[in-house]
C-alpha cells in the first residue's frame, strides 16, 4: 500500500513550517546560551568549524554549497567533490519555466542571491591561494588578467566584493555566532524546497517521490548539522547522481520541455562522464600531495613504483619521503613497545608498533594548553609528560597552517608548544626533514637538519621527532 503524497497540500506544508519554526526558536535559544563558549578557543572551533567557515551565522550556512564545491575553506583531495552539482543546479531549476514561470523566476532569484552572498563573504582562488573577497578587491591582479576569462570574471568579483562590504558590516553586528533569524530562514527555505518538489513531481510515481524527498531531507540535515564536512554527505552525492541519471533516462510526454530528450541525455551523461574522468585523474595524480615539482608532474608515485618493482628497499623509499634520520629514529622507537608518544599532527604514528596503545593525539593542542596553564616552567612540564610515561614527541611542523580561526588560536598554541621544546635540556631532536643554515658566513651556507632557526628556501620541512631525556 503506497503513500499518497498527492494529499500533501499547501496548508499541511504551512503547518509543518510552523512546527519547524518553533523548533528553530528552541535551537536559537540554545545557541545564544552557548555563544560565549563558542567564542572561546577550543578544539571543536579550530578543527570542525574550519570546514564551515567563520563568517556570521547566516552567510556561514548559506555559503555551504559554494564552499563545499570550491573547497574555499579547507582545500585538498579529501574534500574535493568536483564541479558537477554546482553546475547542474541552475539548469535543473530552468525546467518547467514555461508551465509555472513565477516558480522558475523565484528560484533563479534565490540562486542569484545565494551566489552573491557566497562570493561576497567567501574566498577566491588568486595567485595559487584562497583569499577573502574583501582582500581580493584591494589587490591588483598582477599578471593574471592576461587570460581572457580573468578579464571577464575579475571585474564581476570586484564589484560584488565592493557592494557586499556594507552587508558584511551589518551581519557582523547583527549576527555573529548566534542570532534569531538564521534558523527560521533555513527552515523556510527547506519548506519552499519541499513545496517546489511537490509542484514538480505530480506525474512521478510514489517511489520516486519518496526517493526525491529523502535526498532533499538528507541534504538539508547535512547543511544543518555537519558543519560542511563533506564525507558526512557521501550518501547525498551518490543518491544525487542516481537521481540525475534516473531523470535523464525517464520520459514523460505530458511534461513541457525546453530541450529535446536526446539533447538532455547527452548533456547529463556527458557531464557525469567528464566529472568521473577528471576525478580519477585527480586521485591518481601526485599534484597537491608533494612539494617536489618534478614529482607533481607525474601521475604515478615513482618511489612506490620502484619499491613494488624491487628496485628500492623499504628503507630507501622511507628515506625519500622522510629524509633527515627518520629510519634510525623509528628503529630506536620500535626497539621496545612500552614507552608512550605524544603526537601533534603528522602521519608518523603509522610506522610505530602498537600505535593504538602508545600514541596520544593532541592535534589541536588542547591538552597541552591545559598543562601549560598549570606548569609555567617548561622543564617541569616535560617532567610531567615523562612521569606519565611519555618518551617521544611527534610534531607536524605545518600544524599552524591548519588554523583558519580569525584569532589564530591554534597557531598561538603551536608557537607556545615549540617554545617549550626550544633549547630545552630535557629534549633531544632525533629526526627532522627541515634544513637550517647554521653558517655565520652568508657567502658559505652550511645546511643542517634542525628545527629551530631560519629554514632554507624549499626546506621548511613537515615533521620532527623528539626524545624526552
Amino acid at each position: 500500500m503506497g503513500i499518497k503524497l498527492k494529499h500533501i497540500s499547501l496548508p499541511r506544508i504551512l503547518a509543518l513550517l510552523a512546527l519547524l519554526l518553533v523548533l528553530s526558536n528552541v535551537i536559537v535559544a540554545q545557541a545564544q546560551e552557548e555563544v560565549k563558549k563558542i567564542e572561546k578557543a577550543d578544539a571543536v572551533r579550530e578543527e570542525i568549524q574550519r570546514y564551515m567557515g567563520y563568517e556570521p551565522l547566516l552567510p556561514r550556512y548559506l555559503t555551504l554549497p559554494y564552499d563545499a564545491t570550491s573547497n574555499s575553506n579547507v582545500f585538498g583531495p579529501y574534500v574535493d567533490i568536483g564541479y558537477l552539482f554546482m553546475a547542474l543546479i541552475p539548469i535543473l531549476f530552468l525546467f518547467g519555466l514555461k508551465k509555472k514561470p513565477w516558480i522558475g523566476i523565484l528560484c533563479m532569484i534565490l540562486l542569484s542571491i545565494l551566489l552573491y552572498v557566497s562570493i561576497g563573504s567567501g574566498k577566491i582562488f588568486f595567485n595559487n591561494n584562497f583569499i577573502h573577497t574583501n582582500e581580493f578587491i584591494k589587490q591588483s591582479a598582477d599578471g593574471s588578467e592576461i587570460l581572457f576569462p580573468s578579464k571577464i570574471i575579475t571585474p564581476i568579483y570586484k564589484s560584488i566584493g565592493q557592494s557586499y562590504t556594507g552587508i558584511d558590516s551589518f551581519l557582523n553586528k547583527f549576527s555573529g555566532n548566534a542570532d534569531g533569524l538564521t534558523y527560521p530562514i533555513l527552515f523556510l527555505l527547506f519548506g519552499f524546497m519541499i513545496f517546489l518538489i511537490r509542484q514538480r513531481t505530480h506525474e512521478q510515481n510514489n517511489t520516486k517521490k519518496i526517493f526525491i524527498l529523502f535526498v532533499a531531507f538528507f541534504t538539508f540535515m547535512w547543511m544543518l548539522l555537519t558543519a560542511g564536512i563533506i564525507w558526512y554527505g557521501y550518501p547525498m552525492i551518490a543518491l544525487s547522481i542516481l537521481l540525475i541519471l534516473s531523470s535523464i533516462s525517464s520520459t514523460n510526454e505530458s511534461e513541457d520541455k525546453l530541450f529535446d530528450n536526446r539533447f538532455k541525455k547527452l548533456i547529463g551523461l556527458g557531464s557525469v562522464a567528464v566529472f568521473i574522468g577528471l576525478s580519477m585523474v585527480y586521485r591518481l595524480s601526485n599534484y597537491g600531495f608533494s612539494r617536489n615539482i618534478d614529482m607533481a608532474k607525474k601521475i604515478i608515485d615513482i618511489g612506490e613504483l620502484k619499491y613494488q618493482s624491487g628496485r628500492q628497499t623499504k628503507r630507501d623509499v622511507l628515506e625519500g619521503f622522510f629524509p633527515g634520520g627518520f629510519n634510525d629514529a623509528m628503529a630506536t622507537i620500535n626497539s621496545e613497545d612500552e614507552s608512550l608518544i605524544y603526537r601533534v599532527g603528522t602521519v608518523l604514528p603509522f610506522f610505530v608498533k602498537k600505535n593504538d596503545r602508545r600514541v596520544f593525539s593532541d592535534d589541536q593542542l588542547q591538552n597541552f594548553e591545559r598543562l601549560r596553564g598549570h606548569f609555567k616552567d617548561k622543564n617541569t612540564l616535560i617532567e610531567v609528560l615523562k612521569s606519565g610515561g611519555y618518551k617521544y614527541i611527534f610534531v607536524d611542523l605545518l600544524t599552524f597552517t591548519v588554523d583558519k580561526t580569525p584569532e589564530k588560536t591554534l597557531e598561538n598554541k603551536y608557537k607556545e608548544f615549540m617554545r617549550v621544546l626550544y633549547q630545552n635540556p630535557k629534549v633531544k631532536l632525533l629526526a627532522t626533514n627541515r634544513r637550517v643554515n647554521t653558517s655565520q658566513d652568508p657567502q658559505k651556507p652550511k645546511p643542517e637538519y634542525r628545527v629551530f632557526g631560519a629554514p632554507l628556501p624549499g626546506h621548511f620541512g613537515h615533521y620532527a621527532i623528539f626524545e624526552l631525556l
